[in-house]
């Protein structure tokens, strides 16, 4: 079931792969795209790249679509199912998970998380820039840790989980045809 469900999710491979090696920043990577291992939906590369996808869409960093396709090229995991998940946090997620994070953080750290005034303003922002970046940080990767540990486990018990219900529906097909013969 992960695997139908994934190739119905996931847009065809030549036709990304055509569209990726025209644009001036697929270039570099044109012969990288051709791996087969980047594209073929298997448990390993399927759990790796949604952990690796969850992990990187918590981080409070500028471009986690480009940094997931960078990290499914080094560790060969499957390039479009990561770029997909790392819009969990998207428009509508991202103040939640990153104020928890930073309340998270902060706890951790021993500090008096700072309340954040009714009209936040660019110079309050950058005034107090530099008390919420190491709980948010801190935060950020445990949160990213943990959405990364829950990603991995909960596809591949629902990867096991698959193969085994179609291992007994084949057995029981077998069963019958035994009976009908």
């Amino acid at each position: 079931m992960p695997r139908k469900f994934l190739n119905f999710l996931l847009p065809n491979r030549q036709k990304l792969t055509m569209k990726l090696s025209r644009k001036w920043y697929g270039r570099p990577f044109e012969k990288l795209l051709h791996n087969p291992a980047l594209w073929h939906i298997n448990r390993r590369g399927s759990c790796g790249a949604v952990a690796m996808g969850l992990f990187i869409c918590c981080m409070p960093i500028p471009g986690h679509t480009p940094l997931a396709m960078l990290g499914a090229l080094y560790w060969r995991f499957n390039l479009p199912l990561a770029a997909i998940t790392v819009w969990f946090n998207n428009p509508f997620s991202f103040g939640a998970i990153y104020y928890f994070s930073y309340r998270l953080g902060a706890v951790l750290m021993h500090i008096q998380p700072h309340h954040f005034p009714d009209g936040l303003s660019l110079s309050w922002l950058l005034m107090e820039f530099s008390r919420i970046w190491e709980p948010l940080w801190l935060g950020c990767v445990i949160v990213g840790s943990a959405l990364a540990l829950i990603g991995y486990v909960a596809l591949s018990i629902a990867w096991q989980f698959s193969i085994r219900l179609r291992w007994v529906q084949r057995q029981k097909q077998r069963a019958e045809r035994a009976q009908s013969n």
